[in-house]
C-alpha cells in the first residue's frame, strides 16, 4: 500500500500538543479534544477539531451559543492534498484561521497500523516557533450516540 493509500479514510483526534524550542509542551486546545481528519481518494482533505468542552450552551439557543463560542478553541480547514514520501502538503482553500486560506501547510507523517502522527513545520506563534504534534486513530465505522 502506498503512503497516500494508507492515509485515505477517516481519523479521530487523540492528542494535539505544541513543543516549544526549549522543550516545553503546551496543549492549545486542552487535553480533552474532539476532532476528525478525512482524506479521500479524489485528493481532498478536511480537518476539524476543538476543545471538547468549548462554549457549551445547554439549551441549544443559537444566540446564546454565539456569545459563548470561543473561536480560538476551534480549528477547521480543507482543500486538496498531495503526498511525497513522508511529507504531506495541504493546499488550504477554506480555513477557520483566515491567515491559512490560500497557504500550503506541510506536515511530516507516520502511519503505524491504525495510528497516524502528523508533525508540523515550526509555527509562527508570537515570538515562539513551536512544532505541532497531532495523533489520530483510524475510524472505520460511524458510531451514533444513544
Amino acid at each position: 500500500m502506498s503512503d497516500e493509500q494508507g492515509l485515505i479514510g477517516s481519523w479521530k483526534l487523540d492528542a494535539f500538543e505544541l513543543e516549544m524550542p526549549d522543550g516545553a509542551v503546551s496543549y492549545p486546545y486542552g487535553k480533552d479534544l474532539a476532532g476528525y481528519l478525512f482524506y479521500n481518494a479524489d485528493g481532498f482533505m478536511s480537518a476539524a477539531f476543538m476543545n471538547a468542552e468549548r462554549g457549551r450552551v445547554p439549551d441549544g439557543e443559537l444566540s446564546e451559543a454565539a456569545k459563548a463560542s470561543t473561536y480560538d478553541q476551534f480549528m477547521a480547514y480543507s482543500g486538496p492534498f498531495e503526498v511525497n514520501g513522508d511529507r504531506i502538503r495541504h493546499f488550504v482553500d477554506v480555513s477557520a484561521l483566515e491567515v491559512w486560506t490560500g497557504t500550503i501547510q506541510e506536515r511530516w507523517f507516520k502511519i503505524d497500523g491504525d495510528r497516524l502522527e502528523l508533525l508540523t513545520q515550526a509555527l509562527s506563534v508570537g515570538s515562539e516557533a513551536p512544532v505541532g504534534r497531532l495523533v489520530w486513530h483510524r475510524v472505520k465505522q460511524a458510531v451514533f450516540p444513544a
